[in-house]
């Protein structure tokens, strides 16, 4: 599917109750997505599952293969539900990758970088956006620290936060550091 193509597909998306089914480069499966903001390079959407949304989800355009407008049933169940009801957009400058974590960063809010091709997965806080790269610092699926990575833009594929498992562990986080008080 041409750029442009999928370019028309999202934009038509944008706050809208219809989702796309999006298929991308990396997985051999399809995932679904209300579309809340794009630029010729990137987009912003909440991930829908099984009528549950999971997080926001900042992808490349580049990455996609192919977007379809979904129409079936769900889409009525959903709007029926009022899935989206409280759902608001969050303020990210998708303007430039710099611009984009320098918004996240002001979220205060463990996000997730991930690098599909090459199996690549980080969740933790930024610390610095720069120009090319932004500097992350991670920790394990233990809930311990590592040393700040510099993971450069190019290397990204997908940039997650809100979902189930960044708020599951800032929830621990936050338990944990009331306790030490």
């Amino acid at each position: 599917m041409k750029k442009s193509k999928r370019l028309k597909c999202l934009r038509n998306l944008l706050g809208s109750y219809d989702f796309g089914r999006c298929y991308f480069k990396y997985d051999t499966f399809y995932l679904y997505f209300y579309i809340l903001d794009c630029t010729e390079k990137i987009f912003l959407g909440v991930e829908e599952n099984d009528f549950l949304l999971n997080g926001f989800h900042i992808r490349r355009i580049s990455d996609m293969k192919k977007i379809e407008v979904k129409d079936d049933l769900c889409i009525k169940i959903n709007r029926e539900n009022k899935l989206l009801e409280n759902i608001e957009k969050p303020d990210i400058d998708l303007s430039s990758w710099k611009k984009l974590f320098k918004s996240l960063k002001k979220l205060n809010c463990f996000i997730i970088i991930e690098n599909r091709y090459e199996e690549m997965f980080y969740i933790g806080s930024i610390e610095k956006a720069k120009k090319n790269s932004v500097i992350f610092h991670p920790f394990d699926a233990d809930g311990i620290w590592f040393d700040s990575v510099e993971i450069p833009y190019k290397k990204i594929t997908n940039v997650t936060f809100g979902d189930r498992y960044s708020k599951g562990f800032e929830e621990y986080f936050s338990v944990l550091e009331k306790s030490k008080i």
